[in-house]
């Protein structure tokens, strides 16, 4: 069995299952577009047209429909039949994951195609079951935003974290404030770390996604059953916002969008009313192109500067009674919480944007190193959270910070009370841009880290060298499909090696890994 995610109950059966010419699929209304993707597969596979039949005691493949719990799915092969059990269409989509792994429809078969008799009972740990992609750093457009999501969905992952805007860049379309897009989603530079030097490199960094486009992928993410859950990140990260609409920061003067990585202190001005009244148009706009339940709104690393110096936003502290300017942040960006939350959305906040103060309907994202523990009490403490800890779920950063063992291992129920521990609604591992520049190192970082992700996200992460076995079916998979993996992730590194390879990325060669694998390909 080489399943990814590993389902929650697998047995093996004595005899084998034949998908050939004589086989006919039953299914009942209304997931028949489940079977009928099943059969597509078998074509594609095993150029087999495999007919449907309105007769059960004909069928040698049944798609039956019984109560289930939400995405849970069976699947029943033996005796010449196999019987696929679901309630709802996303268990039923999982199901056909699931077979198109256990008959290796990637694989081109001469007329037929086989697996074991086997019984399978599966259903996801948690609901929440995320990647983040960040298009603002450097743009990635429609088609590779589509490659993910069905890389995604073939592993079971449900929600892609599209972050929207930046200091380097605005990438959604808004036709209120034009100038989001003619000014805001154009870079004239970027920070590199190459020849062991760190600099900003001239070129121009563009694009941003249209609404039409928007729609387009929505639809396309939710045949995946993908939702996308897109992010205005406030008060802070907004420099390509505030260049092109610099009134609304502290000082107007906001010149250019930010080629540097880093925080900036510039800030949007949470003294001015005419503040809100823009981020609440840019929010009604983006409200109207994600229809899913979730919206994020940021709120991490956002320091103060600005704000202790800026009349307009001492004046709001003072006006509002507020104890510090933590407290008007979270003021300012409750206001928003509260306009989307008329609109039907659930927010989510980064970790360290949240205060004593913050509402309880909103859920944290704990990411930021050192404050897990300040997590782990938020949601022991009755808030719904997120896990995306930097250490561990961070695929920005090269395999030697963050080996793949330890993606595969990370527990996010660790220091949760049994009693808390529906309050951690899933995890989210996280491809910030910086340092991805390319379409190959897009996939560098991500494959295979995201079949760990997965993994732990469906709650079966609970046998590395097993798990490393069945990783290699999926690198070969790759490589057909022409993406850039790592082939030497699940090989173990010293810590000396680690170290080393740290200090490269950060000071000599950002691209050091993804360099050493093309150098050796080429040898080979």
């Amino acid at each position: 069995m080489s399943i990814i995610p590993k389902p929650q109950q697998y047995e093996k059966i004595s005899g084998s299952f034949v998908i050939d010419g004589n086989s006919t699929i039953y299914c009942q209304q209304p997931f028949k577009a489940q079977a009928q993707r099943f059969a597509q597969l078998v074509k594609q596979s095993c150029n087999l047209d495999v007919s449907f039949t309105d007769d059960i005691s004909l069928a040698t493949i049944i798609f039956n429909q019984k109560p289930c719990e939400n995405s849970q799915y069976i699947v029943m092969i033996s005796e010449g039949v196999a019987t696929v059990t679901a309630g709802d269409e996303s268990g039923y989509f999982y199901a056909v994951e699931t077979l198109r792994q256990l008959f290796d429809l990637d694989e081109q078969h001469n007329g037929q195609c086989q697996c074991n008799n086997c019984y399978i009972l599966d259903k996801p740990k948690f609901d929440y079951r995320s990647l983040h992609v960040d298009i603002c750093r450097h743009f990635f457009g429609v088609e590779e935003l589509q490659n993910i999501i069905q890389l995604m969905s073939r592993v079971k992952l449900n929600k892609l974290h599209l972050h929207l805007s930046d200091d380097q860049g605005f990438r959604v379309e808004i036709e209120k404030y034009p100038l989001l897009n003619t000014v805001g989603s154009v870079r004239y530079g970027s920070e590199v770390v190459k020849n062991g030097k760190r600099y900003v490199e001239d070129g121009i960094c563009q694009g941003y996604l249209t609404k039409q486009q928007i729609r387009d992928l929505v639809v396309f993410a939710e045949q995946h059953q993908v939702e996308i859950v897109p992010e205005i990140d406030v008060p802070g990260h907004c420099v390509a916002m505030l260049t092109a609409y610099p009134e609304y920061s502290c000082t107007g003067e906001v010149s250019e969008v930010r080629k540097r990585w880093g925080i900036s202190t510039d800030l949007l001005c949470a003294g001015n009313e005419q503040t809100y009244s823009f981020v609440k148009d840019v929010l009604d706009e983006v409200v109207e192109l994600f229809p899913g339940k979730y919206f994020h709104l940021g709120g991490d690393e956002t320091p103060k500067d600005r704000w202790c110096n800026c009349p307009k936003c001492r004046q709001m502290l003072a006006d509002l009674h507020l104890e510090n300017f933590d407290e008007l942040q979270n003021h300012m960006v409750d206001v928003f919480r509260q306009h989307l939350q008329q609109k039907g959305k659930t927010v989510i906040y980064w970790n360290d944007g949240i205060t004593k103060n913050t509402s309880q309907d909103v859920i944290s994202q704990v990411w930021k190193m050192g404050t897990r523990k300040k997590g782990q009490k938020q949601a022991n403490d009755g808030r719904k959270t997120i896990m995306s800890p930097f250490f561990d779920l961070y695929f920005d950063y090269p395999y030697a910070m963050t080996p793949f063992a330890k993606t595969y291992r990370f527990n996010p129920l660790r220091g949760i009370k049994p009693a808390n521990k529906n309050n951690v609604l899933g995890v989210e591992g996280c491809l910030w841009a910086e340092y991805i520049a390319t379409r190959e190192k897009l996939y560098f970082n991500m494959l295979p880290r995201m079949l760990a992700l997965a993994e732990v996200a469906w709650g079966t992460n609970n046998g590395y060298l097993e798990f490393c076995t069945r990783v290699k079916n999926y690198q070969k998979l790759y490589d057909k499909l022409h993406l850039e993996c790592n082939h030497t992730a699940t090989k173990w590194q010293c810590v000396v090696s680690r170290l080393i390879g740290v200090g490269t990325f950060f000071k000599k060669d950002a691209n050091f890994e993804l360099n050493k694998q093309q150098r050796k390909n080429k040898s080979n």
